[in-house]
């Protein structure tokens, strides 16, 4: 087997630069440049209860999932829906199981930085997802999962990447388990049609910027490709629009959009202050346009939203046939019922 030519975080040492502390492996090769500071953390936390209630609770998006192995890929460094679902699988008193197996399954959180501390039946990997899998045989072997989990890793996977990516999640789930991936495209939208010069602003810099580190800030419309091009049946996408602000008609997502307002203005600062101040802007002309993005968040008139995409596919039983179209595709199986589609707004 030849030498693995993409490089592994080896530590969590990191660097102080514009007032927040950043892992160094990541920015010296432009692999999600976010803080790693505490108040990224709780941006984390506040960001993933946001999503848990769009999509109402719901762990996974294909219906009546009763995984036993699950891969968590991007499970930020707070590892909260690996938590949530070893929270839920959680055996209660009357089970048979022993004391050292207290949960119906087993999830493997992997990322390129963790924070300290142990959770129960969570297995934290450090790993960058741009390496094949091929170069770990342990956690990331074959045909071992029945859920695969995908989230948020458009300014981590290269934009090369992203097709052997999709196909080694897919060899690495069981016949017939699921991957269910999810990524937001944080080029704010309007439904007023009104320009957005601040927000505009800000999603140039930082599109250009990751596309400067051979990243991909629009993947979401592709995945679904991807996972047709690995092999998946059954598969299931939609948009769906996070609010930003107080304007919604819906008392649910007026709600969402109101508490997003605050998270989305945190998103901004974390996920452009490296790009951004890297690119030659002034801490002031920085400062200046954060708060230009505040302004027009505060407009309820524009109707801002965040779009995302949500996409979940199966992985053929053996015995299924391929389409006879170079071998990048799947007949659906007529005889499985497709997952209803979740609730999109």
């Amino acid at each position: 087997m030849t030498s693995n030519p993409q490089p592994q975080p080896r530590s969590g040492a990191s660097v102080h630069e514009y007032g927040r502390d950043f892992l160094a492996f990541s920015v010296q090769h432009g692999i999600h440049c976010v803080p790693i500071d505490d108040e990224e953390l709780n941006r984390q936390a506040d960001f993933y209860d946001i999503m848990s209630r769009l999509f109402e609770r719901r762990l996974f998006l294909p219906n009546d999932l009763t995984p036993e192995f699950v891969l968590d890929c991007g499970s930020g460094s707070g590892i909260e829906w690996a938590e949530e679902v070893m929270e839920k699988s959680e055996l209660g008193p009357g089970s048979s199981s022993s004391e050292d197996d207290d949960f119906a399954c087993q999830v493997v959180a992997v990322d390129i930085f963790h924070t300290e501390g142990s959770s129960p039946g969570v297995v934290k990997k450090i790993w960058n997802l741009n390496v094949a899998f091929r170069y770990d045989q342990e956690e990331l072997a074959r045909d071992k999962y029945d859920l695969v989990n995908s989230r948020f890793l458009a300014d981590s996977i290269d934009a090369s990447r992203w097709g052997a990516y999709v196909q080694d999640l897919h060899d690495r789930l069981r016949g017939g388990g699921w991957l269910q991936m999810l990524e937001a495209h944080f080029h704010f939208q309007s439904r007023s049609g009104m320009p957005l010069e601040y927000l505009s602003r800000w999603w140039n810099i930082y599109s250009q910027a990751l596309e400067g580190h051979n990243k991909d800030p629009r993947v979401g419309t592709e995945l679904s490709r991807y996972m047709a091009n690995a092999g998946f049946i059954n598969i299931s996408m939609e948009p769906k629009q996070l609010p930003v602000g107080e304007w919604h008609q819906d008392p649910r997502l007026r709600e969402i959009g109101r508490d997003m307002k605050r998270i989305a203005l945190q998103t901004l600062r974390s996920l452009g202050i490296w790009h951004c101040r890297r690119a030659g802007m002034q801490e002031v002309d920085f400062e200046d346009l954060i708060a230009g993005c505040e302004r027009e968040m505060s407009d309820t008139n524009l109707q801002l939203y965040i779009p995302l995409f949500a996409i979940w596919g199966q992985r053929a039983e053996r015995g299924q046939n391929r389409v006879d179209n170079g071998g990048s595709a799947y007949i659906p199986d007529p005889s499985r019922r497709l997952p209803p589609p979740v609730d999109w707004a």
